[in-house]
């Protein structure tokens, strides 16, 4: 009776075979884990340059869009653009403060300003730079109520902005401040606003101009 012999693996060819099967997955395991790096930096990337683009959209369109209709809802003013419908102003709530805002007025209804009774779509509105946020302050132009003043509402338009400029024309050159300009002699309106955004993971710049009706020389009330 002849014994038929099954050929097997030697000792070197399984351990070859297991050495190189072992450099394969740990060639592919790199791969997927710089791909994950990768996917996961253009994420975060492209999310910020997102968020960006729409914050300068929003303010951009609402600043150029700016339609006031009662003044008297700004209160005091420190400077006025040209068409008279950009303005610097102290916030709302604390009217006989030195510190100044850029201020501008949204005539159309948006789901961003929302109230607990929705009284009027025009509003005046309010741009805030505080505790490396970005804030709109805003109220309606006519009372909610026929008993007490606008309530004053605020609301986050984003987290992630670090640094604000205003850029002035004085003269023949360009002159950027982190804050409005008070008590100067030389021009009183920004011409443009730079916004940083910074989510920890990298930044981004948007610079919104405030358009051909906003004189770099305006005169102050």
């Amino acid at each position: 009776m002849r014994v038929c012999a099954k050929k097997a693996f030697t000792l070197i060819e399984a351990v070859l075979a297991i050495a190189i099967s072992a450099t394969v997955m740990l060639g592919c395991a790199a791969l997927m884990f710089d791909m994950v790096n990768v996917l996961e930096y253009f994420e975060r990337g492209w999310s910020l340059k997102k968020h960006a683009d729409g914050v300068e959209n929003f303010l951009r369109t609402s600043i150029l869009n700016s339609e006031i209709s009662d003044t008297s809802a700004i209160g005091e003013t420190y400077a006025f653009s040209s068409a008279k419908n950009i303005f610097i102003a102290p916030m709302p709530e604390n009217m006989n403060s030195s510190e100044y805002y850029l201020c501008f007025g949204e005539a159309k209804d948006k789901p961003l300003y929302l109230s607990h009774t929705g009284f009027s779509p025009a509003k005046v509105c309010w741009i805030e730079f505080k505790d490396n946020a970005l804030w709109l302050v805003w109220r309606f132009v006519v009372s909610e109520s026929r008993h007490s003043d606008p309530a004053v509402y605020k609301t986050l338009i984003s987290p992630y902005v670090k640094e604000v400029g205003y850029f002035y024309k004085d003269s023949t050159k360009w002159v950027e401040e982190n804050k409005i300009r008070t008590n100067t002699t030389n021009t009183k309106m920004p011409s443009y606003m730079k916004i940083v955004f910074d989510d920890g993971s990298g930044k981004t710049e948007r610079v919104i101009y405030f358009n051909s009706h906003l004189d770099s020389q305006v005169s102050a009330q």
